[in-house]
């Protein structure tokens, strides 16, 4: 009866590594036959910022970033806020950046801007410098200001080696937004 067990448990363990191991390489192939950026391509991001409100305007933080299907940021485009502090005050109103971005502010981020149209370009890379996949991503343009509102313009845009143009949906400070992928 030993030996029935014994040779009931080593199928048993032969049987899970097999499906283990079949695992690991069934989720091993997708990734290896993704497609790569189209080269020269480049996904071209425009927005326009509180132009019409009235009275006195404080100047916004901004940030312009890329995420994947999951919310993770995948690249950092720019960030515009003020640098006289090394936290400053209103950088959490950025809320869904500060979530995961907060440690970039002293590298990543510029001075804040005037109310006007600005535009921002991705060229495929992910914030470590290597050309991510095609597919699907986030545009994700996220405003605050001292005493004023929060927008955020999120929307999915689908890379493949097609050039297209879209337009995004406003949100308060941002009063239009719209991103075009083609020829760097």
């Amino acid at each position: 009866m030993t030996d029935t067990r014994r040779s009931f448990l080593g199928k048993l363990a032969a049987t899970t590594a097999t499906l283990t191991l079949g695992r690991f390489a069934g989720a091993a192939a997708p990734a290896s036959t993704a497609k790569v950026w189209a080269t020269g391509m480049a996904l071209d991001i425009t927005f326009t910022v509180a132009t019409k409100a009235s009275g006195y305007i404080k100047r916004p933080f901004v940030a312009v970033y890329i995420e994947d299907a999951q919310g993770n940021t995948v690249r950092n485009l720019t960030v515009w806020l003020k640098q006289d502090r090394l936290n400053p005050r209103w950088l959490a109103e950025l809320s869904r950046w500060t979530r995961q971005n907060s440690d970039l502010v002293a590298t990543i981020s510029s001075a804040t801007r005037n109310p006007g149209t600005y535009a921002v370009s991705w060229d495929g890379k992910d914030d470590k410098g290597k050309l991510v996949s095609q597919g699907d991503y986030y545009v994700v343009v996220e405003s605050a200001r001292e005493h004023g509102p929060y927008s955020l313009v999120r929307e999915k845009v689908t890379v493949a080696a097609a050039a297209f143009k879209k337009t995004l949906t406003a949100d308060n400070d941002i009063e239009a937004a719209s991103v075009s992928f083609g020829k760097a």
